[in-house]
């Protein structure tokens, strides 16, 4: 985070003590409808929702249902940028009827109604925008759907009435950001406790729909006296004026939606990791250890569990040199900014190294493969070919433990794993790598191997440092705002030829390791989709 100085921290406190929260209900009959036979329905298929079938159909659904509920935009953008495919939903509708019949009608409305709020030009959120910008002049707007920013602050350029709106994102109004009227789209509970308990503007304005509970009150942060909420305190909670649409919800009589209820939900990494790989392994497959990171904007991504495992981050609280490091992937923390090859294929190191070694690059690499496959050949021969390479390394160690008078690290299970990867290039101590190299069979190349795989190693040191050196060129050239806001940003490298890099920030990561084929690693995957 970034040091906040005391100059800034003053403005929050005079903020609270001098601001108004003003909640503003809206109304959206057709909306409220599909939010609730939504809920509804999941609450009738309780665990048979987590099935495939369901999740084709809820997956886009409630992330369209969320879309409207939370997005200031026209109900027929808000569908376009969420990027519905209306033929996949239908047809899914269809063979609900023949494998879920007791719950096709439910389906089939819902699916239907959604269509046809999707082609609406129009939200309940515009006008009260339009009316709030007249009055204030600009405004800072956030939004629980971090990944409709980039669509609204775009709607907001072209638009005449709302051009100098902002999009803002909760972790900027958790550092220096200032504004003097700040817009949440939702209940106050869809947002963290601190943008309303400590304010960057003096005016907050919560717009939601009437349907969606919301029991956020402000707590003693802040307060005047004795922390109760009450005449004397001037941080309080403002009016509620009644804005409704001219026809009355035909369903206001059911209970409100809790603001969860509307949130489409992560699902538990396991299930993530059975979604993405319900192939069975092939034969002779490298299986890897990795951890899954749930990334902003519902995306995901399995980064390597192996100790020597590093990934590339971004940390925008550092400035300079700093703010791009090469991390341990077991430091990976929620906040950081996680740098993936999105266009261009593959891990950037690797080509940028073989330009480097140039014309000796494909023998290097020809040389980095066959000890490897080597390695893996004679303890297939030794111990059985039917093993996973976790199962081979087991045995490896074991047995060169055996055979070995003290404990070094080449008998070390996770070492002997990592060296049949295809991942790394070889041991950092060359007594080591001579004791796993005479077990293949290779000890009269331990010379020839050790120098070159010293090539190699080089190599990828230096197209490291070459690409942090272009990613800081690229961060000194642009404002990390846009990183801040979305929780992404694309860093295009092609002009140095290495393809697009782009950062996602990380929301929770799993603790869990997960067994999955190597080259999925690093790989971008869409919960959404």
């Amino acid at each position: 985070m970034k040091s906040v100085s005391i100059l800034s921290a003053t403005s929050v406190y005079k903020a609270a003590s001098e601001g108004e929260i003003t909640r503003h209900l809206l109304d959206h009959a057709g909306l409220a409808d599909v939010s609730r036979s939504l809920r509804s329905l999941v609450q009738s298929l309780d665990s048979e929702s987590e099935e495939e079938f369901w999740q084709k159909v809820l997956i886009p659904a409630r992330r369209l249902a969320f879309a409207f509920c939370s997005t200031p935009l026209p109900f027929d953008r808000a569908a376009a940028a969420a990027c519905i495919d209306w033929n996949k939903l239908h047809r899914q509708v269809r063979s609900c009827q023949k494998v879920y019949p007791d719950s096709h009608a439910a389906l089939a409305s819902i699916v239907q109604n959604l269509q046809s709020l999707s082609a609406e030009t129009g939200s309940p959120f515009t006008a009260l925008l339009e009316s709030l910008h007249a009055q204030s002049g600009n405004l800072s707007v956030i939004l629980r759907n971090s990944r409709m920013n980039r669509a609204v602050a775009e709607y907001f350029a072209a638009s005449t009435a709302l051009r100098n709106a902002t999009v803002v994102s909760s972790r900027q109004l958790r550092e220096v950001h200032k504004c003097n009227v700040l817009v949440a789209i939702g209940p106050c509970g869809w947002f963290p406790d601190y943008v309303f308990s400590a304010p960057r503007a003096a005016q907050i304005h919560a717009i939601s729909y009437r349907w969606m509970r919301d029991q956020w009150k402000p707590g003693p942060v802040f307060l005047n006296g004795s922390g109760s909420v009450d005449k004397t305190c001037k941080h309080c909670i403002g009016a509620l004026p009644r804005l409704r649409d001219q026809t009355v919800p035909t369903t206001q009589t059911l209970p409100d939606l809790q603001p969860v209820d509307l949130i489409p939900p992560l699902p538990p990494f396991g299930k993530t990791v059975s979604r993405f790989e319900k192939r069975q392994p092939v034969a002779g497959e490298e299986i890897v250890p990795a951890r899954l990171c749930y990334l902003s904007g519902g995306r995901a991504v399995f980064v390597s569990a192996d100790e020597d495992a590093s990934a590339l981050v971004i940390d925008s609280s550092e400035t300079g040199d700093s703010a791009v490091n090469r991390v341990p992937a077991h430091e990976l923390e929620p906040e950081l900014y996680l740098l993936l090859r999105t266009l261009g294929g593959g891990d950037l190191i690797v080509p940028l190294a073989d330009r480097i070694l140039g014309s000796q690059a494909a023998e290097r690499r020809f040389q980095q493969a066959e000890w490897k496959d080597q390695l893996v050949a004679a303890a297939q021969e030794r111990f059985g070919g039917s093993l996973t390479h976790r199962e081979l390394a087991s045995r490896v160690s074991d047995y060169l433990r055996s055979q070995s008078l003290s404990e070094s690290s080449y008998t070390k299970v996770q070492n002997v794993r990592n060296w049949m990867s295809s991942k790394t290039i070889r041991p950092s101590k060359e007594e080591d790598f001579a004791a796993i190299l005479a077990f293949a069979g290779m000890a009269d190349r331990i010379q020839e191997l050790w120098e070159a795989m010293g090539e190699i190693r080089r190599a990828h040191q230096k197209a490291g440092k070459e690409i942090k050196e272009m990613l800081l060129q690229k961060i000194a050239s642009s404002s990390l705002e846009l990183l801040e806001r979305d929780g992404e940003m694309d860093f295009d490298l092609g002009e140095q030829g290495g393809g697009t890099l782009s950062a996602f920030q990380i929301m929770d990561i799993s603790e869990e390791e997960f067994e999955i084929p190597a080259d999925r690693i690093g790989i971008l995957l869409d919960l959404e989709e």
